[in-house]
């Protein structure tokens, strides 16, 4: 007894669900028909932009590479490296994916000066290897300085 009343739970949930009468769904399994649901289209809002990755750097005109090394609830882990410097330097920060808005924080070596890199994703949605970033950086002394990223391998 108990089965019939779960499988007839289901059906109608899934009918809701479908926005199929249940009545339509308890005749097509009876009957063995197939009942076409409408197209809906829904949005996962767990799922996010993949942005982790290597990505070719330049910041006003300083080229090397920036690499997210980690995206996980908003927070982000990434390296920085120049090449005119040649080392990387660890940089932090956040990812909305509402706003697909990246900004990260580099404490520049041996001073108490921050740089702050706010940069906005650009390209496809989809396709990470056309994902880029553009934007600009701050520092504790000076003015804005563009920047860009663009995708180059995970």
């Amino acid at each position: 007894m108990k089965r019939i009343h779960r499988s007839r739970l289901i059906l109608t949930l899934l009918a809701v669900l479908a926005a199929v009468p249940a009545t339509a769904v308890g005749a097509a399994s009876a009957e063995h028909k197939a009942v076409a649901a409408p197209h809906v289209t829904v949005r996962d809002t767990t799922d996010t932009t993949d942005i982790t990755g290597l990505y070719q750097l330049n910041a006003n005109g300083y080229t090397g590479t920036l690499h997210i090394l980690s995206a996980n609830q908003g927070q982000v882990q990434a390296d920085m490296r120049f090449y005119a410097l040649g080392y990387d330097e660890r940089v932090s920060g956040t990812w909305s994916d509402t706003s697909r808005t990246l900004t990260l924080s580099r404490p520049l070596a041996g001073s108490s000066k921050v740089q702050t890199y706010t940069l906005w994703a650009g390209g496809s949605n989809t396709a990470t290897s056309h994902l880029m970033f553009g934007g600009y950086f701050t520092d504790s002394s000076a003015g804005h300085y563009g920047t860009f990223a663009e995708w180059m391998w995970r």
